[in-house]
């Protein structure tokens, strides 16, 4: 893999210099990681930034009774772990690989160091933060106002806009999702979903295939959130 022309890629970096994309990508430690492995937990020590290359991450929170609230799914050109990073406070959630992954990771010093060099990196890394703080509101609106079928209806147009590939049928989420992975994304258990998608199946607002749900009438499926 080119370093120089992955990291031309990614939001973060794209209004780099080829020079300074060069001594970035020279300090980059690039790793495998196997389905099923772990990145990082939440609460351990963190002083890295992580970029994924190729497959499927997934960055939650989990109480002692072994809950999961998901809160991203990460895939080719996102990053992570920059709060850790940044503030140098414990990580504030787990990272584990869903599919087998290719991730660059930027330690704190060299990253601090490029920032300092290139301030464009800083003012993409506050954009970045404060998309996901408006995702995070979005979140805590959903928890405190949204009934169960809105919350539902709501994750699955959030889903279609960031992992969404346009079809015959309408648009298909990429990710493969079970029930109880929907649930850890809305905070309810696995039963309460089951049933919500079923009602959305037969107001013939998705359909489901091989665990790829398709959106297929957004209007009836905004009708749900309430």
């Amino acid at each position: 893999m080119n370093r120089k022309e992955f990291l031309k890629q990614v939001p973060l970096f794209n209004s780099v210099s080829v020079k300074d994309l060069g001594n970035i990508s020279k300090n980059i430690i690039e790793r495998k990681y196997p389905k099923g492995s772990f990145l990082f937990f939440e609460n351990e020590e963190g002083n890295s930034l992580y970029i994924v290359v190729s497959g499927l991450i997934k960055i939650y929170k989990s109480d002692q009774t072994g809950r999961i609230k998901t809160l991203a799914y990460l895939k080719e050109g996102d990053f992570f772990g920059e709060m850790a990073m940044l503030d140098e406070q414990k990580r504030s959630a787990s990272a584990s690989v869903l599919e087998e992954s290719i991730v660059l990771i930027l330690n704190r010093s060299d990253f601090q160091r490029e920032i300092l060099n290139n301030p464009i990196i800083a003012l993409r890394l506050m954009q970045a933060l404060s998309s996901r703080l408006r995702s995070a509101d979005k979140q805590i609106e959903d928890l405190t106002f949204r009934n169960l079928p809105g919350r539902v209806a709501s994750a699955l147009i959030d889903l279609s806009k960031k992992h969404g590939e346009k079809t015959a049928a309408g648009v298909k989420i990429s990710l493969k999702l079970t029930h109880q992975e929907l649930a850890e994304m809305i905070g309810t258990a696995r039963e309460v979903v089951t049933s919500i998608v079923n009602d959305f199946r037969k107001a013939n607002c998705i359909t489901i295939d091989q665990k790829h749900i398709t959106i297929t009438n957004f209007q009836e499926l905004k009708s749900w959130i309430t």
